[in-house]
């Protein structure tokens, strides 16, 4: 009775250490597994990532390279000065916000609205008042239209990257000019003195029944800015009514008292034919 008791007891072990023996190897190997499968998913998730990761970066640098090749201006004066736009817009015919690039530095200057396409806007490097230090300028077109031309000029320090004040074209004309414009049946009367030195008077002949005039000229809707022998030169046409003009005041901008001013203001007459309108569509 004993002999059978001790051999049932002995099975029974057997059978549990078995059954213990065999679940422990199936946790370990289904953990082997688990440890497998979950190092290949990781494996391919971060080469997903990786590849993603790659066609982002070549999709940001290419796009990157083709705006500052496309869109880049080059100082003649100078290959390390550039500037290109921050954002181009409207089919690469708008600048939104300039960056300014001086020997491996760059400043963003956003408030910077200029054309692009044939109105490209230009960089120069040049020593502007002979003091033997060289300033950058920057110029480009604001807007354009029938009768319009918006030209735009800034001066930067080269050192700083800091645009340089200057004297507007409001502050100019209201310092140097004095003009009356006369209206009378069939004609107009224009008289115009610069810094003191009254220039021969405009007689214009044209219907004056359904036109608008002022009363003096005004200067800011035709403005050309150049740079023509070392100087930044500016040309404003004078309108003595909505969109006809009667000549020309250009000057040259000077260092004076920390400030550029204007210098050697003349005013030429013009007769502007119908094609100069139709030169700013």
């Amino acid at each position: 009775m004993k002999t059978w008791t001790g051999i049932l007891l002995m099975i029974i072990l057997a059978v549990a250490t078995i059954s213990t023996t065999s679940s422990a190897r199936t946790m370990n190997e289904s953990q082997k597994q688990l440890n497998i499968d979950d190092q290949s998913s990781q494996t391919a998730a971060v080469a997903a990532s990786n590849i993603e990761t790659m066609n982002e970066t070549s999709f940001t640098t290419k796009e990157a390279a083709s705006v500052k090749e496309g869109y880049i201006s080059v100082a003649p004066e100078n290959e390390s000065i550039r500037l290109y736009p921050m954002k181009v817009e409207g089919s690469g015919y708008i600048y939104n916000g300039m960056v300014l690039e001086v020997n491996g530095k760059t400043r963003e200057f956003s408030k910077w609205q200029g054309e692009g396409g044939s109105y490209k806007p230009e960089v120069h490097e040049l020593d502007l008042n002979g003091d033997g230090k060289k300033e950058i300028v920057v110029l480009f077109t604001a807007g354009h239209g029938t009768g319009i031309y918006l030209g735009e000029a800034h001066i930067i320090d080269p050192e700083t990257l800091e645009e340089m004040k200057m004297q507007s074209l409001d502050e100019i004309v209201k310092q140097h000019v004095n003009s009356k414009v006369s209206v009378a049946p069939g004609q107009v009367t224009i008289d115009i003195t610069v810094d003191g030195v009254h220039a021969e008077p405009s007689l214009i002949e044209e219907d004056t029944s359904g036109g608008v005039y002022n009363e003096e000229l005004k200067f800011g809707s035709v403005v050309y800015y150049s740079v023509e022998d070392g100087k930044l030169v500016v040309s404003a046409s004078g309108a003595y009514g909505t969109g006809v003009y009667d000549g020309d005041l250009t000057f040259a901008y000077t260092y004076q008292d920390g400030e550029w001013k204007a210098a050697d203001l003349k005013y030429s007459m013009e007769v502007y034919e119908e094609e100069f309108y139709e030169s700013f569509d």
